[in-house]
């Protein structure tokens, strides 16, 4: 499949349809409710005093699912990362946007669930950066816009899914005066300039981390969304020298 690059650095994400095939999309639902039957079981371990029995299953707004851990996936469930985090379609559109033959499974495989109870706003606005092991973002914006991006990351809903609200092109710009008035304001509501991604079951959306995006309202609608990217290095999760740096 051929991806419009061009149209993704213009934008700052991509619609793909059927990046889970149809007739895949029954296999990866059992495998996906299975691995979250055992994640549940966790969750009731591991509740703290005074939470209730389901423990995080019932007190998260967006319940999330960690693939990547010892536990979840085995033969029974390894569909769900030969199907879509490793499938060939996944890399091969990772390949064309990073222009990197092999690109790495960096960030944790998860799923996003709906929770037990609605939450009106969901996350609010943000960018998916963060000061402590990035740079400001006008230079990782000028590094995107001269080099190309070097991460890219998904939303693949596995039921119909319009959660997910981006504002086009905002991966490119610090955020106008209008955005930081409105989102000062309330940055739980919708804002001018911003749209729904609009998924059916199985497509994905792929996107740079720089766009202004919301998870909007988390009902209790069904919902399995697998998140998660790729990127031009491997992973490494170690931030230790976070204590050395200067206060604020």
């Amino acid at each position: 499949m051929r991806v419009d690059r061009d149209r993704f650095m213009e934008q700052g994400f991509l619609v793909i349809r059927e990046v889970i095939p149809a007739d895949r999309l029954p296999a990866m639902r059992t495998s996906c409710e299975t691995i979250l039957d055992r994640k549940k079981v966790v969750w009731a371990r591991e509740r703290q005093p005074g939470d209730p029995p389901g423990g995080v299953w019932e007190t998260a707004r967006q319940p999330r699912v960690l693939m990547e851990i010892p536990g979840p996936i085995d033969e029974e469930t390894a569909n769900v990362v030969e199907d879509f985090w490793v499938a060939d379609q996944t890399l091969d559109i990772c390949n064309q946007l990073l222009y990197n033959p092999e690109p790495n499974v960096v960030t944790p495989m998860m799923m996003m669930c709906s929770p037990v109870r609605d939450h009106p706003g969901g996350t609010g606005w943000h960018r998916d950066v963060h000061p402590i092991d990035m740079a400001p973002l006008a230079a990782l914006q000028a590094d995107f816009l001269e080099n190309g991006p070097r991460y890219t990351q998904w939303n693949v809903p596995l039921y119909d899914d319009n959660v997910l609200w981006v504002i086009p092109g905002s991966h490119r710009r610090l955020d106008t005066e209008q955005e930081n008035t409105e989102l000062l304001a309330d940055r739980m509501k919708p804002v001018t300039g911003g749209i729904p991604v609009e998924l059916r079951a199985g497509d994905g959306v792929v996107y740079s981390n720089f766009p202004i995006h919301w998870g909007s309202d988390y009902t209790t609608k069904l919902r399995r969304t697998l998140h998660g990217g790729h990127a031009i290095y491997g992973y490494y999760p170690e931030l230790g020298f976070a204590a050395s740096l200067a206060p604020w």
